[in-house]
């Protein structure tokens, strides 16, 4: 599955549409945000990666980008959807439990994980109800490839 067929997906799955606020964890250089962007969504997102950042801002001017760690994502600015696809390379229970939080804390209508590890399946469950998701929607991940058959998405509302 394509980036941009990903990215109607999660639109389609969240109920969501052109207006929509969405923000990207770990967005690199946009390249999930861009057919929102192109499709009349207002994006943004945050990356430790200067130079993707660039990028980014160089592809959808419009978009609000700041460069940064995920750690650094600030709640007290809220956007409508947030995402995050990098659950795979996640250090430890604890930093995926504070980025969970943190996206929850932001987001007013849903967050989506896309690619979380298989074995993080219960861990999931469990940390999504202890910040009070509701709606918990999950899914097999086996579009992607690169990610490995042993991935799933997770679909939250706030």
């Amino acid at each position: 599955m394509s980036l941009a067929s990903l990215a109607e997906h999660v639109a389609e799955i969240l109920d969501v549409g052109p207006g929509t606020r969405v923000f990207e964890v770990d967005c690199g250089r946009g390249d999930f945000l861009l057919p929102l962007h192109q499709n009349g969504y207002i994006v943004g997102g945050i990356d430790d990666d200067p130079d993707a950042i660039k990028d980014a801002i160089a592809a959808m001017p419009d978009g609000v980008f700041q460069t940064g760690s995920a750690t650094a994502l600030d709640p007290a600015v809220p956007w409508h959807v947030v995402v995050c696809r990098s659950f795979t390379g996640a250090p430890d229970l604890d930093y995926m439990r504070g980025l969970l939080a943190r996206m929850f804390a932001k987001a007013t209508h849903a967050i989506a994980l896309l690619n979380v590890p298989d074995q993080r399946r219960q861990w999931m469950l469990h940390a999504l109800a202890e910040i009070g998701a509701n709606a918990i929607q999950i899914e097999d991940a086996t579009y992607d490839q690169n990610a490995g058959a042993d991935t799933f998405n997770v679909f939250a509302r706030v």
